[in-house]
């Protein structure tokens, strides 16, 4: 029994457990559900052992959890809000995690965040090599952009960007100066051109800038590093063909996207753009229904988008798109109050790095506020759990409520 309350107390069984899910996030979801029901319960057998502690920044996932079960009452389509009420149960199962867990140091933070920067890097090679292969017998080098370079594993480019871009900024910041750090980040500087989001790449950048601004432990020859990354950085786009994606960006037409009743089939639409006219669909929709408290309720507005997308024409093939923007997301399926409790959470993450100085809660802040502007994040398995988590680790190891100001 000694032994097993070693193990259940243990911050080395904590820092393995989160290190081992955090890596699983890429893979098949059962990895990460399997290892997700290991934490549950790793965690629920530690509770008998100590004291269970509760922070009040907990209360925010719960929240949103609870609107989501109330949008059953008013939802447009019960059967698929049913299914995005067990889609969406981390809100519930991830803050119970850290809850019923013993308390965790900063380390287990830092050790979880290298073990995962070390697999992204390990991820990048293969997709990299893969991506060799492929041009060796297709002879196209679209293979190594964007969504083709990680489709092998069906994953996409913006959600693996995410994680991509917050391991480079832990690594940049966090490591120890060694040759094997110093491969790694420029493995996953490679990488994260390649995947060729321009919202996190550009992010990422500023993120560097900021952290080098505001940090007191950069030395000279590290910040001479991190400049010549940055100036490596923006070289390769300027001859990459992400370079044509951004000239596409600059010479698109923002009126006719906003303004237009019809749109041709074959219309050029750009990342930004298409996310243009689904928020205005958006606004739309927030006009001619009565959804302002309460949205169409979880999961259920997706046939009012491709309602709206049919009015103006629009190739079938972004029936399928949904807001891609996690404010509009939450806005128009929970209503006013699920946009309120996106901006509660990044305030939180904001409010945390001001009281504790954590770089990594200002780059957490800074990166998830900046994707939720172009992708649903929160409305995926893979970005839920990936933010869910590195949220309650962040809230877990700081001492006084952020909630609360510090007093307890």
């Amino acid at each position: 029994m000694k032994k097993i309350k070693i193990f259940l107390l243990s911050e080395k069984t904590y820092s393995f457990l989160i290190s081992a899910f955090l890596i699983s996030l890429p893979l098949l979801y059962a990895y990460s559900t399997t290892l997700l029901i290991v934490l549950l319960t790793v965690s629920l057998f530690s509770s008998f052992y100590h004291k269970i502690e509760f922070k009040k920044e907990y209360l925010i996932p719960f929240s949103f959890y609870l609107l989501i079960v109330i949008s059953l009452f008013w939802t447009i389509d019960f059967s698929k809000s049913l299914r995005g009420l067990e889609r969406e149960l981390s809100f519930l199962l991830v803050p119970i995690i850290f809850i019923l867990m013993p308390s965790i140091s900063r380390k287990v933070l830092l050790q979880s965040l290298y073990a995962f920067a070390v697999s992204m890097a390990i991820l990048a090679i293969f997709f990299i090599v893969n991506a060799v292969f492929l041009f060796t017998v297709e002879g196209t080098i679209e293979v190594f952009f964007y969504h083709n370079l990680v489709a092998p594993m069906g994953l996409n480019a913006i959600y693996i960007s995410t994680m991509t871009s917050l391991s480079l900024l832990y690594l940049i910041f966090y490591s120890k100066k060694k040759l094997f750090n110093g491969l790694i980040i420029l493995t996953l500087s490679a990488f994260l051109i390649l995947l060729s989001s321009k919202n996190l790449i550009f992010i990422t950048i500023i993120s560097i800038i900021i952290g080098l601004l505001v940090s007191k432990k950069i030395n000279l020859k590290r910040l001479a590093f991190i400049i010549i990354l940055i100036l490596g950085i923006f070289t390769i786009l300027f001859y990459s063909p992400l370079k044509k994606r951004m000239d596409k960006e600059f010479t698109s037409n923002v009126k006719e996207v906003i303004t237009s009743e019809k749109f041709n089939r074959v219309y050029p639409w750009t990342g930004s753009t298409i996310r243009l006219f689904q928020a205005r669909i958006f606004y739309e929709l927030l006009k001619e229904n009565d959804i302002f408290f309460t949205g169409f309720g979880i999961n259920a507005s997706q046939e009012k988008i491709i309602q709206k997308q049919n009015q103006y024409n629009l190739y079938w093939g972004y029936n399928n798109y949904n807001f891609h923007n996690q404010y509009i997301q939450a806005f128009a399926e929970l209503g006013f109050f699920g946009l309120i409790l996106i901006l509660l959470f990044l305030s939180v993450i904001f409010k945390g790095y001001l009281s504790s100085r954590e770089l990594m809660s200002l780059f957490f802040f800074l990166v998830m506020m900046s994707v939720f502007m172009t992708e649903s994040y929160l409305w995926r398995q893979r970005g839920l759990l990936h933010f869910l988590i590195i949220f309650s680790m962040l809230i877990k190891i700081r001492q006084p409520s952020i909630l609360t100001n510090g007093k307890k």
